[in-house]
């Protein structure tokens, strides 16, 4: 595992690995219609992540300072949605933008609400073991914790421990000494079912965006 994508998956913890118990009609089976997390990121890498959540879609902007070995530091404001199978990856600075489809949105239809909650699992906490091995011994969380008043189960997978409520990620560890690498994201606020306009997920129309695939 790089360390570039090692700090990504960090960085992006809430973004497109969100899962949940499948009670619900949406393909992520939320216990709620809508939801507002803004994030902490502490460490190597400091900032913040705000997300929102509306059904299937889901918009992270997140606002970094990432230091380097070389002790430069490197700022980043990037925004990302996703709307069913797209990806948006949004540079605001130059208002440039990527646009790419995820097989992966496209292969959770196909499975069964157990099925997709532990593929999304497996995809959330970055367990990168064979198939033979994930089906002989499932993850499994090490203690419960309680961050932004909310009860999250904590997984822990190689340089990585991620705390899942209700699949979301609710904090991320990523340590990777040799990289100067050392990074916590956790959640500070939680909002449940605020009001969320639909046009919070538009791409502005702006933005100059290029298809990838």
């Amino acid at each position: 595992m790089s360390p570039k994508f090692s700090l990504s998956t960090l960085i992006v913890l809430a973004a497109f690995s969100l899962t949940a118990c499948q009670n619900s009609g949406n393909i992520y089976g939320y216990n709620f219609d809508t939801a507002k997390i803004t994030y902490q990121i502490s460490g190597s890498s400091v900032g913040t992540s705000d997300v929102l959540i509306k059904g299937e879609k889901k918009l992270i902007h997140n606002q970094i300072t990432q230091k380097r070995l070389d002790g430069q530091e490197v700022k980043i404001d990037t925004i990302l949605i996703q709307d069913g199978e797209k990806l948006y990856t949004l540079d605001p600075s130059s208002k440039t933008g990527s646009l790419v489809k995820q097989p992966f949105y496209a292969e959770l239809t196909k499975l069964s609400p157990e099925q997709r909650k532990q593929k999304m699992i497996l995809e959330s906490i970055r367990d990168n073991r064979s198939p033979e091995e994930q089906l002989k011994e499932p993850p499994k969380p090490t203690k419960s914790e309680n961050i932004a008043g909310q009860t999250c189960d904590l997984y822990v997978s190689g340089v990585l421990q991620t705390c899942l409520w209700q699949g979301v990620p609710l904090k991320g560890t990523a340590s990777l000494p040799d990289y100067g690498i050392q990074t916590e994201t956790i959640a500070t606020k939680v909002e449940i079912n605020p009001t969320i306009s639909d046009s919070e997920f538009d791409v502005p129309k702006d933005y100059q965006i290029t298809e990838l695939n």
